[in-house]
């Protein structure tokens, strides 16, 4: 069977949970959830005011596929069927260059959704490419990868200095 990017959603959110992740936010190929809310990183200086019309604000609008939380460990997912550098590259853009937004984005969702988030200053921010496991890639140190085989197959590597704050035991917790 060929994964499409919707399997590697599936695959990738079972993981997590398994994992002791709580899923704060996603959103499924397509722009569709009935699960998880968006995470909608954007612009200040272009949505400068409360216009509904989404379009006004797509401009420099960023949405990861999926934001998990485990004590201070965050996961900003990005997943394809294979590798993506342009994933590679959105996730740079979001850590590097607008973090800033991406907190504020964080902080509004935890007051909207009533989910309790730690300051994101404190969060340990971790970019994650999921794709198939058999993809070619070369990896990145600094980033995590959430390799799938099959919707029920997958492997959660992170960078060791991440890995030591995850080996405190957990609780299992449902998505928000």
């Amino acid at each position: 069977m060929r994964l499409t990017e919707g399997h590697i959603h599936v695959a990738a959110r079972r993981l997590l949970r398994r994992e002791g992740f709580i899923l704060l936010a996603g959103q499924y190929p397509g722009g569709s959830d009935d699960e998880l809310c968006a995470l909608n990183v954007v612009d200040p200086t272009v949505a400068c005011d409360d216009s509904p019309d989404p379009r006004r604000h797509s401009d420099g609008k960023l949405v990861p596929d999926l934001v998990a939380l485990r004590g201070n460990v965050l996961l900003v997912v990005e997943m394809k069927p294979d590798y993506s550098e342009d994933d590679y590259r959105k996730l740079l853009v979001i850590r590097d260059q607008r973090r800033s937004d991406f907190n504020a984005a964080l902080t509004r969702l935890s007051a909207s959704r009533s989910v309790p988030v730690p300051s994101p200053t404190t969060l340990r921010f971790v970019p994650v490419l999921g794709f198939h496991a058999k993809a070619k890639h070369v990896p990145d140190p600094q980033f995590g990868y959430l390799l799938v085989e099959s919707l029920d197959v997958a492997t959660l590597l992170l960078p060791d200095a991440v890995r030591s704050l995850l080996t405190m035991p957990h609780r299992d917790e449902e998505s928000v």
